[in-house]
C-alpha cells in the first residue's frame, strides 16, 4: 500500500530529479519609475501648438 502511494505521488519514479540551486539568480535591476507628473511634463513639452480659433 505504501509503495502504491509513493508511485501515485511520483516519489518512486526515477525520472523525477530534485534540482539543486547552486547559484541564486541575480535580481533584475529596478526600472526607473515615471510618475504622472513626469508624464504630463513630457506630453506638454512635445504637444503640437494649439490652433487659434
Amino acid at each position: 500500500m505504501e509503495q502504491e502511494i509513493k508511485n501515485a505521488v511520483g516519489l518512486g519514479s526515477p525520472e523525477l530529479v530534485i534540482e539543486s540551486k547552486s547559484e541564486p539568480e541575480p535580481e533584475p535591476e529596478p526600472k526607473p519609475t515615471v510618475t504622472i507628473y513626469d508624464f504630463a511634463a513630457l506630453l506638454s513639452k512635445h504637444e503640437p501648438p494649439k490652433k487659434q480659433q
